[in-house]
């Protein structure tokens, strides 16, 4: 299940800026793993297959590497990026120093002559002080370490109250998880899909093989859940 909830990243591009989920993803080769579970296989089947991806006869590391393939050349469309030519690592990463800088440009960050690490960071710390302002955090004299799981627990609590989860003796990862469940459950009742008996990871799944531009647009908890913990976003060209 894990090596597929890297693949569900790379879809719906969860983590901030909405594109460094897709990109963790992208640069990392997707893992192969023949043990998986009937169920995650089929579900790729079906994404491949809504992907314009032929399955018949193909092992489930190939359907996983195509769709990883296809879903990177997607976006380095969509980013005006020619890949006829290029191996999939160099559209990859493309992609990102692209999706950096334009987020770079709207921060008001300055990006040229920049190693692109160097502003990776300064975006990813921009992005922080910008969530606490608009969280009222009080970000003078804190590293930003401090000030990352600060807007972390704020996000999850406020996430937690606005849709009326209980958090009182709740470890925070146990919360963030609930509001998660209750996001993506919300997000299928609105798009009509039967709920009934069904899993957040399997309506998850189903949303993204029917309507993987609605699941984009979701503001589920991720990238906030691990600010502070480990950093800024690394990024890894294996």
């Amino acid at each position: 299940m894990k090596h597929l909830l890297i693949l569900l990243l790379c879809t719906i591009g969860l983590m901030l800026p909405n594109h460094e989920g897709m990109v963790q993803a992208a640069l990392t080769s997707p893992t192969i793993d023949e043990n998986a579970k009937e169920e995650d296989q089929a579900f790729l089947k079906q994404m491949a297959e809504s992907l314009g991806i032929k399955t018949e006869g193909k092992e489930y590391a190939k359907i996983k590497k195509e769709i990883h393939e296809v879903l990177i050349k997607k976006e380095a469309e969509k980013l005006g990026i020619k890949t006829e030519g290029k191996d999939i690592k160099q559209i990859a990463m493309e992609v990102h120093e692209k999706n950096i800088k334009q987020e770079a440009k709207k921060l008001g960050i300055n990006t040229e002559n920049k190693d692109l690490r160097v502003l990776m960071k300064e975006v990813f710390e921009a992005k922080i002080q910008q969530k606490a302002k608009e969280l009222g955090i009080d970000t003078k004299g804190k590293d930003m370490n401090q000030l990352g799981k600060e807007v972390r627990v704020k996000i999850i609590y406020t996430e937690a109250k606005k849709i009326n989860i209980k958090t009182e003796g709740k470890e925070l990862g146990e919360i963030a998880e609930e509001v998660r469940e209750k996001q993506i459950m919300t997000a299928a009742e609105k798009l009509g899909l039967d709920t009934k008996n069904k899993t957040a990871k399997e309506l998850l799944k189903e949303m993204m093989v029917k309507y993987p531009d609605e699941v984009k647009k979701l503001k589920l908890l991720s990238f906030y859940e691990r600010v502070g913990m480990h950093g800024h976003a690394k990024f890894k060209h294996e």
